[in-house]
């Protein structure tokens, strides 16, 4: 007999998976072949963000939009 997924894990990989559509699909496809590791950049923030008990896949995928897209401040 097949071992039964736990509640909370199934739910985290539905979060996780609808974060990443979210996110993916409000990256334009210019921006996604001039930049190939975005995919890999968005799974790490979404990762980070679960790990750290975010449980709303909007928020979770705008903030790693945010992540992403927004350029990091320049040091002086």
């Amino acid at each position: 007999m097949p071992k039964r997924t736990p509640p909370r894990f199934a739910k985290k990989v539905e979060v996780y998976s609808a974060a990443f559509r979210i996110a993916l699909a409000h990256i334009p496809s210019d921006q996604k072949r001039a930049r190939p590791d975005i995919p890999l950049r968005i799974h790490a923030s979404i990762r980070r963000q679960l790990k750290a008990g975010a449980a709303d896949a909007h928020t979770i995928a705008f903030a790693a939009l945010k992540d992403i897209l927004v350029p990091d401040s320049v040091a002086e």
